[in-house]
């Protein structure tokens, strides 16, 4: 009988990913992405540099890594995935849009890599954050082609509508955590603020299909 457990070697190679992985989101959270460096990451990590280009090949595909296993969207595409095959009502595509950008509001609410990974994201363009920003896009794609129907010939577009309610989750979130502020009157640093928000993206998804109805007027 052939035994498929993992040897030693795998062992130890897949832990020694995972201190490095680890080591990019403690340097993110500490110091900034500006401090990601090849000797930074081996130092947090404690082991040897060399090891970034035998597992990775080099820094920025470990930082690759990380990013994508952080990021909501990428993270999510499984559930995403398993999320759409269920999908054959209007109500249930409402649904899962609303449900995951409600959950995109709260993980970005608790996940501060995932912050500054964005900040980065918009204060610099590099090939590594192009990619992941291409790849994020191609997800939420899925469910708004499936939308797209629905809103075909009317003035309401969903692909706008979602646009401000993504860029907004950022927006909200990162104001708040740098200068503990309201927005609109509201404090999402308080359970009840993003309460408050959440309910209302779930109000503007289904407001949005329910004006899609309206189609255009043709000449």
């Amino acid at each position: 009988m052939v035994n498929k457990e993992p040897t030693e070697a795998i062992k130890s190679r897949l832990l020694t990913e995972r201190k490095l992985i680890d080591a990019v989101g403690a340097i993110i959270k500490a110091k900034g992405y500006r401090a990601l460096g090849v000797n930074e990451i081996a130092r947090e990590a404690k082991v040897s540099k060399k090891l970034i280009y035998r597992y990775f090949e080099n820094v920025d595909r470990l930082i690759e890594t990380y990013v994508i296993e952080k990021d909501y969207w990428l993270s999510y595409k499984k559930t995403i995935s398993n999320d759409i095959e269920g999908i054959n009502k209007k109500s249930a595509l409402i649904d899962t849009i609303s449900s995951l950008l409600e959950k995109q509001f709260e993980y970005f609410w608790n996940e501060e890599e995932m912050q500054k990974i964005i900040l980065w994201e918009i204060s610099e363009r590099t090939v590594l954050l192009d990619s992941v920003c291409k790849v994020r896009a191609e997800q939420g794609d899925v469910l708004l082609e499936m939308s797209d129907p629905y809103f075909k010939n009317s003035p309401v577009s969903l692909r706008g509508v979602s646009a401000l309610l993504v860029s907004g989750i950022y927006y909200m979130v990162l104001h708040a955590k740098k200068n503990d502020s309201t927005i609109c009157g509201l404090d999402i640093n308080s359970a009840a603020g993003r309460a408050e928000v959440q309910r209302s993206i779930r109000h503007i998804i289904e407001w949005a299909f329910q004006a899609g109805k309206t189609k255009n007027k043709t000449t």
